[in-house]
């Protein structure tokens, strides 16, 4: 527990260190100043960190910013692995698409999919419990923490067939302003670190 939440707290710091390359002017969790709000397009922001905890510990940190005005969809990857780190960045345009917001709400309503198993409280927020339907190759689920309030998932677990802890996924969501169109600047971007060779 401490060696997993000791990773998680180093790739948070980590991704912060590489948002900051890529769009220095622009800050996850900034507040919107309520005159900017009128003259700048609110853009959607959704970081997601994945943890690893079988077999070769990794962690791997996901943002995507989307601008509903335009359709422009920019998805900055992190991963941490034992040997390597690797960073990615790309920028997308799908001008049919309206809300990442609203495609994931859509996503973990699909009956389909998930199952529901009632009503709990994760971090002092009341969240619906859902389960995955099995696939009876693999046996591997998913159990998700959506919450009632937005309808966006906030954590989610993968298990495997014996009930092992395989992987957890924390989920954040923010609106951003880019005054300075600096977020979908960059067109594609690709940076891998041996940290064998740099010890």
């Amino acid at each position: 527990m401490v060696k997993t939440s000791l990773f998680t707290s180093l790739a948070l710091a980590i991704s912060i260190g590489f948002s900051g390359i890529i769009a220095p002017s622009v800050s996850a969790n900034t507040p919107i100043p309520i005159q900017n709000v009128q003259s700048q397009p609110l853009i959607e922001h959704v970081k997601s960190i994945k943890t690893e905890h079988k077999g070769i510990f990794s962690t791997a940190i996901t943002e995507e910013w989307f601008n509903p005005q335009n359709g422009f969809l920019r998805e900055d990857n992190f991963v941490k692995e034992q040997e390597k780190i690797t960073l990615k960045s790309k920028v997308h345009q799908y001008p049919n698409q309206k809300s990442l917001f609203k495609e994931t709400i859509d996503r973990y309503q699909d009956k389909d999919i998930w199952t529901y198993l009632g009503v709990e409280t994760l971090n002092g927020q009341q969240v619906k419990k859902m389960k995955t339907i099995i696939e009876p190759k693999s046996g591997i689920y998913h159990i998700v923490y959506v919450s009632s309030s937005t309808g966006l998932p906030i954590k989610e677990d993968k298990f495997d067939n014996k009930n092992d802890l395989l992987a957890t996924y924390v989920y954040f969501y923010d609106q951003v302003t880019d005054p300075n169109g600096e977020i979908f600047k960059v067109k594609e971007k690709n940076l891998e670190i041996d940290l064998q060779k740099t010890k």
